[in-house]
């Protein structure tokens, strides 16, 4: 069996130029994985006290936190941006999104205190400059962003409702959604813009029962 570091290189490298067909060299590529190392086990050990997430196997976490994460940037322009990443949690997606992307500006926005220090202290270790923590509800939130992300916090129509005010008029919306997504969808008015790119997480993952991934933009439009 291969050790964890080689498995987490081999899966991001197939998930950067398979899934999201971007093109890298290999000290970056070994940059990012020393990356994602320290903040697995960051994670692992402030989890134990902090409940950050409630998976605990490490390949799984690469998968479904990690590599998960990235599914965003198939959407994300390559130029640099600000980001909001809304009910960041452990830091998901918005820690693995700027660990690749390292011109974009992204705030992490959390109301939890716990969640927060866990943020900053990642923020600290992996030199991550370009992001902002925000121990706050997004309702309190004054800054304006191109793009909001977030990942299973409300439904696609309550997303939109309750972080609009802090969406630039020509910015986006990322989210990932499970095979279920149509049906909120369907809530919302009829000439928003989405586009959907699917993905299959089966492929060149790690043992893994298959899944699917859809990741939707949503270009703003007043409700």
């Amino acid at each position: 069996m291969q050790d964890l570091a080689s498995v987490l290189k081999r899966e991001l490298r197939n998930t950067l130029i398979n899934n999201l067909k971007m093109q890298i060299d290999e000290e970056r590529l070994e940059n990012w994985k020393s990356k994602f190392l320290l903040y697995l086990a960051e994670l692992k050990k402030w989890n134990k006290a902090y409940n950050l997430t409630s998976i605990e196997d490490e390949r799984e976490i690469i998968v479904k936190h990690f590599l998960d994460s990235l599914l965003y940037l198939w959407f994300v322009p390559d130029k640099p941006l600000s980001l909001a990443d809304v009910g960041s949690g452990g830091g998901f997606p918005g820690i693995p999104i700027s660990i690749i992307r390292n011109d974009l500006k992204i705030s992490l926005i959390e109301p939890s205190w716990k969640k927060c220090a866990f943020l900053k202290n990642i923020k600290r270790k992996l030199n991550l400059n370009h992001i902002e923590v925000f121990q706050t509800k997004v309702e309190d939130i004054e800054n304006t962003y191109d793009i909001i992300v977030s990942r299973a916090l409300w439904k696609i129509e309550d997303l939109i409702k309750n972080t609009s005010h802090i969406l630039r008029d020509d910015g986006f919306f990322i989210i990932s959604k499970s095979i279920k997504f149509k049906e909120e969808l369907s809530q919302l008015p009829k000439d928003y813009k989405i586009e959907i790119k699917e993905f299959d997480l089966s492929l060149n993952r790690i043992s893994f029962p298959e899944a699917k991934r859809f990741i939707i933009k949503i270009v703003k439009c007043a409700f």
